[in-house]
């Protein structure tokens, strides 16, 4: 092959590069939808490299914030740097987030959307009904669901190559090079999708949640009669929330919970929810929370 025919491919290779690069760059203000099958983690900070914790039931990520659902409106407010984009997020009419995504989630996780569609809109979801809500709770309560920090999802994202990772299990040799497999929930996790995304992903803004009736204010002062009353009127999928601490989903007369770790979800029945319900008091002041529109609709007719 001749020099001129060498510098005709070197221009050709160039300008394929070039194009690459042009499909995926990124521009302040440039709208996206993420894929029905996808699911994208959003984390706190830029150029994550953070440390997780390995229990038998799952794994604690303290950098990563959520896991975005597919549906959701992403807005890009800093262009790409050290691969990661500082986003803005549009989960539901209720729920939003700010965060850094990897770029890479946005060459074959997202689509183009219209920007008057994401600032007129937000993303449509429907809380499933009461009998879908129950459900889904009772299938956590059955299955060995791992607990993960910042995760509201049952499917796994691949993070491997994006991220860095330092390992915390203490009975692993292999500290550091254990990959996080980004799949589970953690206790608002679980409230996150059986609202279908519609209630906040934060103890902090689920016990402020202005959609939902507070039933109790609860405390360690609240004496033992009170609180079996509080039990007595709690409904499937009333919540009990400790801010900034733990929440609890009521089920079948018990509570139903993202643990911890060395725990996942586990089910807690009716002869020790009384012992459950003061142990979450121990943490602070809490709040009997009901959010379903069902159940608020039967109180209103009444």
């Amino acid at each position: 092959m001749n020099k001129k025919n060498h510098l005709c491919l070197g221009g050709i290779v160039f300008l394929i590069v070039c194009f690459r690069f042009s499909c995926f760059a990124l521009s302040i203000g440039e709208t996206f939808v993420i894929f029905a099958d996808k699911y994208i983690p959003l984390f706190i900070n830029e150029g994550t490299k953070f440390e997780y914790e390995v229990g038998s039931h799952g794994t604690n990520c303290y950098d990563l914030d959520t896991v975005l659902p597919p549906g959701t409106f992403v807005k890009v407010l800093n262009e790409e740097k050290n691969s990661t984009v500082y986003v803005f997020c549009k989960v539901s009419k209720s729920c939003s987030f700010n965060g850094f995504i990897h770029a890479k989630f946005f060459e074959h996780s997202m689509g183009n959307l219209d920007s008057s569609i994401f600032d007129s809109m937000a993303p449509p979801r429907d809380i499933p009904n009461l009998q879908e809500t129950c459900e889904m709770l009772n299938s956590y309560r059955e299955t060995k669901i791992p607990y993960a920090w910042g995760c509201n999802n049952l499917g796994e994202v691949n993070l491997d190559g994006l991220y860095a990772f330092v390992c915390k299990n203490k009975n692993s040799n292999d500290q550091g090079n254990t990959p996080y497999r980004c799949v589970g929930l953690d206790c608002s996790g679980i409230l996150h999708r059986i609202s279908s995304w519609t209630l906040p992903h934060s103890t902090g803004q689920l016990y402020n949640f202005p959609q939902g009736k507070c039933l109790y204010e609860l405390d360690e002062k609240t004496s033992d009669d009170e609180l079996r009353m509080a039990l007595k009127s709690m409904r499937d999928t009333d919540f009990v929330v400790c801010p900034s601490a733990h929440v609890i989903i009521f089920l079948h007369g018990g509570f139903i919970e993202a643990k911890g770790c060395n725990y996942g979800v586990v089910y807690t029945d009716a002869a020790h929810a009384m012992k459950e319900l003061k142990d979450l008091i121990k943490r602070g002041t809490v709040r009997v929370i009901r959010w379903h529109p069902k159940l608020l609709s039967q109180e209103t007719s009444l």
